[in-house]
């Protein structure tokens, strides 16, 4: 079952102020940026301020996971390529986590769906036979996308 939590982003203080105040027995911090970096700040602040998100357990495709320090983000691109061609619309997520690149793919609330998938994706690719596993991974989306299907 899927677990959910709604998290509410606020800016209760100013990074740049925050850094920038002078506390007995601390150091002091000077910022020198450029006054457009304010700008940007406060934009991308009043974008997210409000929103809400909702987090759940699910299930993604796992379809690689190597070491090789050399190559395994490159045969993780690779594979990526590959099942893009066949699937363009299937979501694909490529993370380093020390010393793993991993491919998943797939956004599945239940473990049926996410078979389905990795059946397919055994039939299409036998190559990957051995690779290719379900895994449980949380996910994250806003609010108002959830609500608005």
């Amino acid at each position: 079952m899927a677990q959910t939590k709604v998290v509410k982003s606020t800016n209760e203080e100013d990074i740049f102020e925050s850094l920038s105040k002078k506390n007995e027995g601390q150091g002091n911090v000077t910022i020198h940026q450029d006054a457009k970096m304010r700008v940007l700040m406060d934009k991308k602040i009043a974008e997210t301020e409000e929103k809400q998100y909702i987090t759940y357990l699910g299930y993604r495709v796992q379809v690689y996971m190597g070491n090789n320090q050399k190559k395994s983000k490159t045969d993780a691109l690779a594979r990526e390529k590959k099942i893009k061609e066949k699937y363009p619309e299937l979501t694909s997520y490529l993370s380093f986590v020390s010393p793993f690149w991993r491919l998943r793919v797939g956004d599945f609330r239940t473990h049926t769906e996410a078979l389905v998938l990795s059946k397919q994706l055994l039939a299409d690719f036998p190559e990957m036979n051995g690779d290719i596993y379900i895994v449980r991974d949380e996910e994250t989306r806003d609010l108002s996308l959830e609500t608005a299907k």
